[in-house]
């Protein structure tokens, strides 16, 4: 039997774990959906307590702490490739694919990688 946790779910690029609060919410409905888990240019998974549903197209918007704690809003296009429950208490594991990103926010990846990311 597989292990398929989305821990370990193979990947081309190494996702960077984010130990920072990053706030996600859905840009076209204006709700919360959780917080940023890890992140790389092609993709992103998210823990929340909003089900989402699989192969569904969203548009994020990651509220983004700066130095000053101020929210930056970084915006990217999604297709949600998988979701699993990850307790009892109601929470999601989501898992993406970055299909819409701009240059800025390419580079805003980096910058966020850099200042809270870790493997």
């Amino acid at each position: 039997m597989s292990d398929l946790s989305p821990q370990n779910c193979d990947r081309s690029l190494h996702r960077h774990l984010i130990s920072g609060d990053v706030d996600v919410y859905d840009s076209l409905r204006d709700i919360y959906l959780g917080r940023l888990v890890n992140i790389h240019t092609q993709g992103l998974m998210l823990v929340g307590d909003v089900p989402l549903e699989e192969d569904r197209l969203y548009e994020l918007d990651m509220h983004i702490p700066d130095e000053q704690n101020n929210k930056k809003v970084l915006r990217v296009g999604v297709d949600c490739l998988w979701t699993r429950a990850a307790d009892q208490n109601g929470k999601h594991w989501t898992g993406f694919s970055i299909i819409d990103l701009t240059p800025h926010a390419m580079e805003e990846i980096h910058k966020l990688i850099q200042r809270w990311g870790h493997a």
